[in-house]
């Protein structure tokens, strides 16, 4: 037998040890993932997998339906929790007004994308890394909200769930958009727990109601955006309790214990030591914790009283208690009154907020009635308005029908008086659409079965179904006609912000130092620079000091327009280039942005050379970084 040669033969046992582990890890790995395809239904996997290579496909071709600056926002938040690795520490970076800006969301929700990407970045680098996180994580949350929308499409005993699943994906779209790869916003995590809500409010008993308290704890601490829908499974325990039904009072019980103790807990996940005695109006804080605590003591102490007096005497107990938690919080954190926002001033009220399109109502915004984008609702309106016809005419499985009548209802209603709100109702319209496709089907059709329900129910005729949908839609377009709505005035602040777009952001290297004056999508474009840049402001309500100064700074009315750059220190100015000839009529009242945007800037301002979608200006008083322009970026 030849001679081993020293330390080879180690080597290569080393070597077989070292691969039969990573074979091992691989087995592990494809082991836990077949394990959760063979534990997903079928229905599920496809719908997801079909969903996942439309959503990312309009991604390639450059088109997100539902995406915003908030994308970017979250983006920049996130590098910055993984840079300071203190999840408590929500003052970003970059962000310089120049007072501080402090994020208003928690780092639960920043945590998935953290998460996967420091686990990729040993193999990829952190910047490849979050770049997959950001195409992943949404992705695998909308596995999640099917299999969860899959549940509680069982909940109604279709024959064939899956068939089921695939109509409410279709009519659903307006809503799952929010899970496309990129689309790393918090909306696809909020909509995870109202999928939740609606399967545990539709089951019943006490555990189902303890895990929708902590629910709405959860949700709370990400936004109290979400509290409208949030309150419709309490709402529908008390009804319930009052009106007497049986076990009613444990299940009211249970979700009040379940609220106070989860309220309580999150507060200590999401908020750090140093501000635990703050009482912020705008994110979790004190504020929210006293009500969620109180309105859970509160429906776990009326819940006692269920064998007591008639269904009025429970009904005064449970007024009673709202009654007092209100005027607690009230007597306590008076600052919050005026609602989250209540910082902000009436210019900017005025001049930016109320001009954003998601905050308005439908009836004041100038172009969503007229435009395809109020078309991708119409499915989910007929949905709608058949899911509360079944409601009414249903003798079996009502509870169901009732609770994703309201889910849908108050979705609806809540996008008309407020835009942001329309994202969400789609979801919950799949078993109304699917009946009403049943029914529209003629009976010799094959295809009609897939779509039958289980049910001892006579089902109302397909033109009573879709009859109260067309008639939203049409009494919509009518209005819109016959009362438009009047377009926003325009602002000097528009003329420099005529290109914005996120991917026409300036894409430049800065002198270390600089700060950047400009409008707040540009602004907020900018933190994606290769080199670290500070940015005045940015579009979101913690930044409203920065803004306010944009926004004079660009307004006619504003006499000396240095003193903001001089007061935010700024060292640079952007804005958007545009045609002289498309501002000559409205050049004469919008004097400075209309010079800066087709560069005739004034002698305090020194335009650097460089062409695309943005020009940039140095302003040389301030000094230091201001004497050198910007370089193109790759």
């Amino acid at each position: 037998m030849a001679a081993r040669e020293p330390g080879k033969g180690y080597a290569i046992e080393s070597f077989s040890v070292h691969q039969m582990v990573e074979a091992r890890g691989e087995e592990l790995g494809m082991s836990t993932i077949k394990a959760i395809f063979r534990h997903t239904p079928a229905p599920v996997v496809f719908v997801w997998l079909t969903l996942s290579a439309v959503l990312s496909l309009l991604l390639l071709l450059g088109n997100m339906p539902n995406g915003d600056v908030d994308d970017l926002m979250k983006l920049h938040e996130i590098r910055h929790l993984l840079h300071t690795g203190n999840p408590f520490d929500r003052t970003l970076t970059g962000i310089a007004q120049p007072e501080p800006m402090i994020s208003h969301w928690p780092w639960i929700v920043d945590a998935p994308y953290a998460l996967l990407a420091i686990a990729l970045a040993p193999f990829v680098g952190m910047g490849t890394a979050l770049s997959a996180a950001a195409f992943t994580v949404p992705l695998l949350l909308l596995l999640a909200a099917l299999t969860l929308l899959f549940l509680v499409i069982r909940e109604f005993e279709f024959d064939h769930p899956g068939a089921v699943l695939i109509v409410a994906a279709f009519a659903g779209l307006p809503a799952l958009s929010e899970f496309q790869p990129w689309r790393i916003d918090y909306h696809n995590l909020q909509m995870l727990i109202l999928l939740g809500a609606v399967l545990l409010t539709i089951r019943g008993a006490p555990v189902a109601a303890g895990l929708n308290g902590a629910l709405m704890a959860l949700s709370t601490a990400i936004s109290a955006e979400m509290a409208p829908f949030l309150a419709l499974p309490a709402g529908f325990y008390a009804l319930v309790f009052i009106a007497g039904t049986k076990d009613a009072g444990k299940d009211l019980g249970a979700y009040g214990l379940a609220l106070a103790a989860a309220g309580i807990a999150a507060f200590f996940v999401v908020v750090g030591p140093d501000a635990y005695k703050s009482a912020a109006c705008d994110r979790y804080s004190l504020l929210h914790l006293t009500a969620l605590a109180t309105a859970g003591a509160v429906l776990a102490g009326v819940s006692l009283t269920r064998g007591i007096g008639r269904w009025y005497i429970r009904a005064l107990c449970l007024l009673a208690g709202a009654g007092a938690t209100a005027a607690i919080l009230v007597f306590l954190f008076p600052q919050c009154a005026g609602g989250p926002l209540v910082g902000l001033s009436d210019y900017v009220r005025d001049n930016w907020l109320s001009r954003i399109e998601q905050e308005r109502s439908i009836f004041f915004s100038a172009d969503f009635l007229g435009s395809d984008r109020f078309a991708r609702f119409f499915v989910a309106i007929l949905g709608t308005a058949a899911t509360c016809i079944l409601a009414i005419s249903a003798s079996t499985r009502k509870r169901a029908w009732w609770v994703l009548a309201v889910f849908s209802a108050v979705g609806l209603l809540l996008g008309l008086l407020y835009l942001r709100y329309l994202r969400f109702f789609p979801l919950f319209v799949g078993p109304g659409v699917a009946l009403l496709v049943h029914q529209g089907i003629p009976a010799s059709l094959p295809l009609r079965r897939y779509f039958a329900a289980r049910s001892r129910d006579e089902l109302p005729r397909a033109w009573l179904l879709a009859a109260p949908g067309v008639a939203v839609i049409a009494a919509l377009l009518l209005t819109y006609l016959v009362w438009p709505p009047r377009a926003a005035k325009l602002l000097g602040v528009d003329i420099a912000n005529a290109c914005a777009q996120a991917s026409s952001g300036p894409h430049f290297i800065w002198p270390k130092g600089a700060r950047l004056f400009a409008p707040p999508d540009i602004g907020i474009a900018a933190l994606g620079s290769p080199e670290e840049l500070d940015v005045v402001a940015v579009p979101f309500h913690t930044s409203a000091k920065g803004i306010e100064r944009v926004l004079r700074f660009f307004d006619p009315a504003t006499s000396d327009p240095t003193q903001l750059l001089d007061q935010t220190k700024a060292t640079h100015v952007a804005v958007c280039r545009v045609e002289e000839t498309a501002l000559q009529p409205v050049e004469a009242r919008f004097p400075l942005a209309s010079r800066l945007a087709t560069g005739k800037a004034p002698e305090w301002l020194t335009e650097c050379p460089f062409a695309g979608p943005l020009r940039i200006y140095r302003y040389p008083a301030s000094g230091g970084p201001a004497g050198q322009c910007p370089v193109m970026g790759q």
